[in-house]
């Protein structure tokens, strides 16, 4: 009965601020002025801190990986520009960047750096003014199929390098396709489109690709 009365008095003694806020986190310990006193126990908070630096270790693990694979590709794609010889050369090699990518931001680091000879000039361009735009290469994202059939038709005569991160684009006439290889990036060459294009690629790209020969 005491103990009863002695625990009424401590409540009653109270704001009635602290006594509701104790009532619904049970946790927590309120003062006279119904603010959050310290709490004792510190398990939840190291655990949560414990979590929050394991997310934040596999973050930036995931976000390293990215950069080097991004890394990678530009690599590749120098590479294959590298070993590519135009009907008629300038000296500028313009390489033209379309629809929504994952790995081209390296390429637009690397603009005006020289390839074979060449200044490369690596710039973004509407896919509407590709037909008119001045590209020595075209490195595609995310387009649409159709949309790519219909460009390649169009541009038939032109010299165009093309290189996609879809390898879905080698099967309607894309030159090479980027796939994943393990650790690092591969890609795949359509034959057919290599063959009809007055482009020179050497033996050495062509024989490090899994060639796919389709037809568009």
């Amino acid at each position: 009965m005491r103990e009863y009365i002695s625990s009424y008095r401590h409540y009653a003694s109270r704001p009635e601020s602290a006594v509701f806020m104790e009532s619904i986190l049970p946790d927590c310990k309120f003062g006279q002025d119904g603010k959050a006193l310290p709490a004792r126990r510190t398990g939840g908070w190291a655990w949560l801190l414990a979590a929050s630096l394991a997310l934040m270790a596999t973050t930036a693990r995931a976000d390293a990986a990215g950069d080097e694979h991004v890394q990678a590709v530009t690599r590749t794609v120098i590479g294959i520009l590298g070993y590519t010889r135009w009907p008629a050369e300038s000296a500028v090699l313009h390489l033209c960047v379309v629809g929504s990518t994952e790995y081209a931001a390296g390429l637009m680091q690397s603009s005006g750096q020289a390839v074979g000879g060449q200044r490369l000039d690596v710039r973004r361009v509407d896919f509407e003014r590709l037909k008119t735009a001045d590209c020595d290469g075209i490195y595609a994202g995310e387009v649409d199929e159709q949309q790519w059939r219909s460009l390649m038709k169009q541009d038939a005569s032109r010299s165009l390098l093309t290189i996609s991160e879809r390898s879905a684009l080698c099967r309607v006439g894309a030159m090479f396709c980027l796939r994943r290889q393990g650790e690092g990036p591969g890609f795949e060459v359509n034959l057919d489109s290599v063959a009809r294009s007055s482009l020179r690629i050497s033996p050495k790209v062509l024989q490090l690709a899994r060639s796919k020969a389709v037809s568009p």
